[in-house]
């Protein structure tokens, strides 16, 4: 049915004027405008709005000049004007001259005595990976004046370490004039430190270097400071200022206190932020920022240090290390660290106290959500903050007008101005329902997607969905529903509806909650939620779910501008708008919600329904894998490998068919994303087919996609010769899965509930998934809620059993109980009394109390060598310490360099997450009993 509008004439009287065909009717009664959190207090302007850039990495005043300088990832280097009306940069040079086998740029800084000398220094990295001079530190000569130009001839190479994916690399001065730059460790994702570089002084990369690139000696062609920390220990490169970075992509040199701050890019769960001082350790790869990750490195000559920050991957997945604000513009900011987040595109500012034991952090706020993959901050002339888009755009940190207003955001779903009906949920004119060719799975649930572009705005498309331009307050909605039990019956009810709302910079994420009546649905928290509900489980049993209602930091790490915000909203898998006649993207372009089709150069391929066995194997596991993986597995998603599963990139581009994984086997021996011929030897089947640890997609639901497993099995299985089990238990497991997954139900779970008992840990979360939801193993993980565990009735008798034998807990590693096991930490037959709140709290925080005899010594010997545990003795003879293996270290006393009593206990956090609430209920209630029995020291 088309609508019309009515027109009121000078009368007073009203006719209606039908709609052209394809007239769009305006949508005008949207009230999701603003946001229901207080305004950040900072947000971001084009700096230079008539300019754009091929992916820029750093942009810097050029010393006694109005010009600034900025470089492309790609090679090419340009001069623009300091003035917001400039529109022409000229173009300097380009790196690519430099070699052939140029790859990328990564840093340029001019020398600070520029005006007298025009040296600039670059560094860019070479192709291949690992080769051994790969990455290279140069100096150039510009020439200024009427052509001005970079003299790529004038190449005066001074360092050189090897290529790979973390080159680094900043390049930075002091206040002495001394050059600071950084290199990563030049590896994969996984392993982490494949080169074993982090904690080895024989190697640039994974440091912070100083040199003085004024004097050369030595044979180079500069020279080491005379106050460098290793500069005269042997084998230790002397160039070396510290070191234990993964990828210190940028870091910055206060010019008001010559303090050294970095950016530190983590790897799987933490991003770091470091006060960065001459000699220190930063600890990778043996820990990432809190969490220790390998125990087989010889720790280098040097404690290692706490970050000042460090956040995890629930708030952003990529730090880009900042500048410290000396402007005038911002007076509250003065003196603050200013860093943000590549992929959510966050803003922080860091104070902290120099002078404070452990640099006490005196504030660390959110100021702003740019929206933007932050690539690099910069500074103009007057010592602004500007923040770097790889997009192409260069903004300016500016105070929010908009901060302290109070919020007039809808907190219910009925006043979005979306709905004309909650109960129908019939849209709003001008708002449009629409589907899609593949939808991803989330647990048996129904979705109705709706698009709101406010009046006639229309969205502006390019090739690739992350410039796609939306107008302000564009909407896109989801609302899922599931089938629940009333009264004995199941029926369809609603459960969310998601919004992602576009606020001129970014996609801003919200969930409303609706209520049991089903009459509305309310606006959820920033941290999330729950909802419980009754359904029937897989064996047609009542069952209890817990559906999660997600953090909106939680959606950002999807919902992103790298990803187009809707991130199934595209041309490969728009299908129709309800209602209309004909093709949906047509029918877009029509409506002029959308510019234009794709053009046929821009080689978009449409998806189809996974499920249509009329469509070929290969487009429907590939349509499959697109709605359910390409979310962070595409270029700039997020994602921490080269996987990039986008339709319509041939299987050749998807960098999965016959390519090494690089986050961890499982179990298969030279396992591959994807094994042509043999689902079973696939990195990429068993993380879909898990609900124990490498499940993918991280943040949706592990129930059973029966059909989408059976698909991408199929079709892995159709792209080379089928192969014959060698015996890896892994291949084994997952085979076995398979057959049980062809099963009834019924069938199924009687076997896996015999089986699931004596099973490894790979086969048991493969077993789970043939479980009903609430039967499966549900482990505690990095959420733990302590009063849920202190309201439980434990068993002691179960908790003494788990102690001693449970591979899970580990506790007679460094425990003895009954005169037995290792004495690393407390006695627990001389456990001193303590409240069951005490008991958990030592479990799960370790470090927070610590008795002093159990309090861990790190020693530092005057060859280099460092020892930590706990002191056993100390007498004329030596000191000796155990270390967290067992072993007893004796260190006599002339050889001691340095002694320091640390606050971490040797019991590592993290522990409790493997174990089930009930089995840490039961070893606390063991505990507990041998508490009661202790004697009061």
């Amino acid at each position: 049915m088309k609508l019309s509008n009515s027109l009121v004439l000078l009368f007073g009287l009203t006719v209606s004027v039908p709609l052209a065909a394809d007239e769009r009717v305006p949508w005008t009664d949207s009230r999701l405008i603003g946001s229901p959190d207080p305004a950040k207090p900072y947000t971001i302007e084009p700096a230079y709005p008539n300019l754009q850039f091929n992916q820029p990495v750093e942009v810097c005043p050029l010393p006694g000049s109005n010009w600034m300088l900025l470089l492309e990832v790609g090679g090419k280097v340009f001069l623009f004007e300091d003035r917001k009306e400039c529109s022409t940069p000229i173009q300097i040079g380009n790196l690519r001259e430099c070699s052939k086998d140029f790859v990328r740029a990564l840093s340029i800084r001019p020398h600070p005595e520029f005006a007298k000398n025009k040296q600039v220094f670059v560094c860019y990295a070479e192709n291949p990976v690992a080769k051994p001079d790969g990455t290279k530190l140069s100096r150039f000569k510009m020439q200024l004046g009427e052509n001005p130009s970079l003299d790529i001839a004038s190449e005066e190479v001074l360092l050189t370490w090897p290529s790979g994916g973390h080159n680094g690399c900043s390049i930075r001065f002091d206040a002495q004039g001394l050059m600071y730059f950084s290199a990563g460790d030049g590896a994969k994702p996984y392993p982490p430190d494949e080169y074993d570089v982090g904690q080895n002084l024989s190697d640039l990369r994974s440091t912070i270097c100083r040199i003085d690139v004024d004097t050369a000696s030595e044979g180079r062609k500069y020279s080491i400071p005379a106050d460098n920390p290793f500069r005269n220990l042997s084998g230790a490169r002397p160039e070396i200022w510290a070191y234990g970075f993964r990828n210190p992509w940028r870091f910055c040199i206060d010019p008001a206190t010559n303090q050294l701050i970095c950016g530190d890019v983590g790897w799987e769960l933490w991003e770091m932020i470091f006060h960065v001082e001459s000699g220190a350790n930063y600890g990778w790869p043996v820990k990432e920022g809190p969490q220790p990750i390998r125990s087989d490195v010889q720790l280098g000559p040097t404690p290692i240090r706490k970050p000042l920050v460090a956040y995890s991957h629930t708030e952003g997945l990529s730090v880009t290390g900042g500048v410290v604000y000396r402007g005038e513009e911002n007076p509250d900011l003065q003196g603050t660290y200013l860093y943000g987040d590549y992929v959510t595109g966050l803003l922080w500012g860091l104070r902290f106290d120099p002078e404070k034991e452990d640099e006490k952090v005196t504030y660390n706020e959110l100021l702003g959500e740019t929206g933007l993959p932050i690539i690099s901050f910069g500074e103009n002339r007057e010592n602004e903050v500007l923040v770097m888009s790889f997009t192409g755009e260069i903004y300016k940190l500016v105070a929010n007008p908009k901060a302290g207003r109070p919020s007039e955001f809808p907190t219910y779903l009925s006043e979005t101005g979306l709905y004309a009906s909650l109960k129908t949920l019939e849209p709003s004119p001008g708002v449009y329902e629409y589907e899609i060719a593949a939808t991803a799975f989330q647990g048996g649930t129904t979705n109705q997607l709706l698009l709101g572009v406010p009046g006639q705005g229309q969205i502006r498309s390019q090739k690739r969905k992350r410039n796609w331009k939306y107008p302000v307050n564009t909407v896109f909605a989801k609302t899922i529903s599931h089938e629940v039990l009333v009264n004995g019956k199941l029926e369809n009810r609603r459960i969310e509806t998601q919004i992602l709302l576009h606020d001129g910079l970014t996609w801003q994420p919200y969930c409303y909650q609706w209520n049991e009546a089903q009459t509305d649905a309310s606006l959820v928290d920033v941290e999330g939620g729950f909802t419980e509900y009754e359904t029937s489980s897989m064996i047609g049993e009542p069952e209890i779910l817990k559906w999660r209602h997600h953090s909106r930091a939680e959606c950002r790490a999807c919902h992103t501008n790298q990803t187009g915000g809707a991130v199934s909203f595209s041309y490969e898998n728009m299908l129709r708008i309800v209602g209309e006649e004909g093709d949906g993207v047509e029918q877009l372009v029509r409506l002029k919600l959308l510019d234009k089709p794709a053009p046929p150069s821009w080689g978009v391929k449409r998806m189809v329904d996974p499920q249509d066995t009329t469509q070929t194997l290969q487009d429907r596991a590939r349509s499959y894998l697109h709605a359910n993986c390409s979310h962070c597995h595409c270029r700039g998603g997020g994602g921490t490998v080269a996987l990039d599963l986008v339709f319509s990139n041939t299987n050749e581009q998807i960098n999965a068919l016959s390519f090494a994984t690089t986050q961890g086997g499982f179990g298969l021996e030279q396992s591959h994303v994807i094994s042509p011929g043999d689902p079973y030897s696939s990195i990429l089947y068993y993380r879909m087919a898990t609900a124990g640890k490498g499940h993918m997609p991280k943040l949706w639901t592990r129930d059973n996609d029966e059909a989408g497993l059976q698909l991408v099995h199929d079709w892995i299985a159709s792209l080379g010769q089928s192969k014959i089990d060698d015996g890896n238990p892994t291949a084994v497991a997952l085979r076995n899965f398979h057959q049980l997954l062809k099963l009834a139900p019924e069938e199924r779970h009687a076997a896996v509930v015999s089986k699931k008992q004596q099973a490894d840990a790979i086969t048991v979360g493969l077993f789970d998934r043939l479980l009903p939801a609430s039967r499966r193993t549900q482990r505690l993980g990095n959420s733990i809620d302590s009063a849920a565990i202190l309201a439980m009735e434990g068993n002691a008798a179960r908790g003494r059993e788990s102690y001693m034998h449970s591979k899970v807990s580990q506790c007679r590693n460094c425990h003895r109980l009954d005169n037995e096991g290792t004495m690393i930490g407390p006695d627990l037959d001389k456990l001193p009394k303590r409240s069951r709140e005490e008991l958990l709290d030592s479990i799960l925080s370790p470090s927070r109390k610590i008795e002093l005899k159990f309090a861990t010594q790190s020693i530092l010997t005057t060859d280099g060598q460092i020892f930590t545990g706990l002191l056993l003795k100390q007498d004329e003879d030596g000191i000796v310490l155990r270390s967290a293996d067992g072993k007893e270290h004796r260190v006599h006393p002339g050889d001691v360099e340095v002694r320091k009593q640390l606050k971490a206990s040797l019991m590592p956090d993290g522990l409790a997450e493997e174990l089930t609430a009930q089995e840490l209920a039961d070893l606390l209630a063991f505990l507990a009993e041998l508490n009661r029995s202790a004697k009061t020291p």
